[in-house]
């Protein structure tokens, strides 16, 4: 059996009028050449999708609702037949005819297949609706236009929606049998660090059909796991389309549920996906096997670990962002993240631990550099490994990791890991580290690390902010972070005598650099 990327459309009026039709779509999964996997995100627009919210998880089995629901378009990439079709050498003639002679007229995009169907099974899943309750309550899904609440609501419900569609409308099969297909076809979630790739048709445009984006798995939400993060490129129009593993086999594994979110009015940046094994084995009532191996590959694989002991979590009231283990019961963070220390306490994370620890130098609000140091009773973080600054400065052009923590969970800490995504270092100054690394809230005060020939982990800078304009628009992939090289020996002068005097020249009041983290004539989030 195979599984191939599609397109999946149909056409919507809210008046029936001709002059108003709208073309609704999404990506989707074909399989066993009948059926398709897409998203709940393509109902949005429709009456049924506030049933679905009314319903709140509860199955549909009303023969009029799906009754009511409009056909189906999928549009997929035409393959050749191995019987051969009376029409081919007419297809083939008109299109010589009506292109130029310089065109390779046999090219997959320029052939397409349009093929019809019907929805015939809309489901929940549990395990996706339990992780937007716990993790994503407070992130908006999809656009940031008209009515933002009703829409994130909205968004939030069909996050943990699917939708199957029977390409051969046949009403007596029940929809157990094509998942439970699909179920076969499936393999376990990738770890992170695992390299993947998307097939999906963003903005529903047949230019971009089944088109391939790779990139890594950043974080695991949830032990079974409930969910995926990845810092793969995708856009509106991508949910529903099918993740595989890197390499000849392609495994499938996931399908995407969110391509655009916004958390404290920033957008995310990163591709949520929906790992398979878990979703089907929810609605089957089949649990999942455990894989033998790790499933996927990537460079990093060997330096997470590393980077799990040197990444902390740390929170002050309400605000939280990340923080680099120092040793010595030490750790580095950014000053706006605990900016309101004399009014709550400031707790760090790491590794299912959380203890209190106490602010002993913290720059200015609003200047740079943007760093706070904080210290805790170094006995209770044996388990953690000191990181190691990096001697030489960055380059320009090579690749980083940047680590934060965008979500987490107070309720359950043990797999409490960072968020960890890739980039490249786009340019850097004495003063300024700026890198293409996806970055939100949680990664300020996080590390952006180096790894090595030798697969060791260095840390090149502290993260301080991604760019935001003047009118609010934010670039999760254009952030910047402070040097290593800007205040190491400081750092190493204090923690020879403890001498908390040694660190005030942290706070530089240049104006050359103070202009610099403005990003004049733009200004940074801090």
């Amino acid at each position: 059996m195979t599984a191939e990327g599609v397109m999946v459309s149909y056409n919507y009026s809210e008046d029936e009028e001709h002059a108003n039709i709208l073309t609704v779509s999404a990506s989707g999964l074909l399989f066993s050449n009948r059926w398709v996997l897409t998203h709940g995100s393509i109902l949005s627009p429709l009456k049924q999708a506030q049933a679905i919210q009314n319903l709140k998880g509860k199955p549909i089995l009303n023969d009029d609702f799906y009754d009511n629901l409009p056909e189906i378009h999928v549009t997929c990439e035409k393959k050749s037949s191995n019987v051969p079709n009376v029409y081919e050498g007419v297809e083939k003639m008109s299109r010589e005819r009506n292109m130029d002679g310089d065109a390779d007229f046999e090219h997959s995009s320029y052939q397409i297949r349009v093929l019809t169907g019907r929805i015939c099974h809309i489901w929940q899943c549990p395990i996706l609706d339990r992780c937007v309750d716990d993790i994503l309550y407070s992130w908006t899904i999809g656009h940031r236009d008209g009515d933002v609440d009703k829409q994130s609501q909205l968004g939030k419900t069909l996050l943990s929606v699917f939708v199957l569609v029977d390409l051969d409308d046949d009403r007596g099969v029940k929809s157990v049998r094509p998942l439970s297909e699909l179920f076969d076809m499936v393999r376990p979630a990738p770890q992170r660090g695992s390299t993947i790739e998307v097939h999906s048709t963003p903005f529903g445009c047949e230019v971009f059909l089944n088109a391939v984006t790779r990139g890594t798995i950043c974080g695991v939400v949830g032990k079974k796991p409930s969910l995926l993060l990845t810092d793969t490129s995708t856009a509106l129009g991508s949910e529903g389309g099918p993740v595989f593993t890197e390499g000849p086999t392609k495994e499938l594994v996931g399908v995407v549920v969110c391509s655009v979110a916004w958390w404290r009015g920033e957008w995310v940046g990163l591709t949520l996906v929906a790992p398979l094994l878990s979703v089907l084995g929810a609605k089957l009532h089949v649990m999942p096997p455990a894989p033998a191996k790790p499933v996927g590959s990537h460079p990093y694989s060997g330096v997470l670990e590393r980077i799990d002991s040197t990444a902390v979590l740390v929170r002050c009231g309400a605000a939280w962002g990340a923080g680099v283990h120092l040793g010595a019961g030490y750790v580095i963070t950014c000053a706006h993240v605990v900016t309101n220390y004399t009014i709550y306490k400031v707790s760090v994370y790491c590794k299912g631990v959380k203890e209190t620890a106490i602010v002993r130098y913290k720059t200015t609000d609003d200047k740079a550099y943007d760093l706070a140091l904080l210290y805790m009773n170094p006995q209770y973080w044996t388990h953690l490994q000191a990181a190691v600054l990096a001697s030489e400065p960055a380059e320009k052009g090579e690749p980083v990791l940047a680590a934060g923590y965008p979500y987490f969970s107070e309720r359950d800490l043990e797999p409490l890991r960072p968020t960890v995504t890739s980039g490249h270092v786009n340019s850097t100054s004495p003063s300024l580290l700026h890198t293409s690394c996806c970055v939100q809230s949680g990664f300020s005060g996080g590390p952006i690390f180096r790894v090595t020939k030798d697969n060791a982990v260095e840390v090149l800078g502290i993260i301080v902010s991604s760019a935001k304009t003047h009118n609010g628009a934010c670039y999760p992939n254009i952030n910047m972070a402070v040097p290593v090289r800007a205040f190491a020996q400081l750092l190493n002068n204090f923690l020879q005598d403890k001498d908390v005097s040694k660190l005030s020249t942290i706070e530089n009041n240049r104006e050359m650099i103070q202009s610099q983290w403005r990003l004049m004539p733009y200004r940074s989030k801090i």
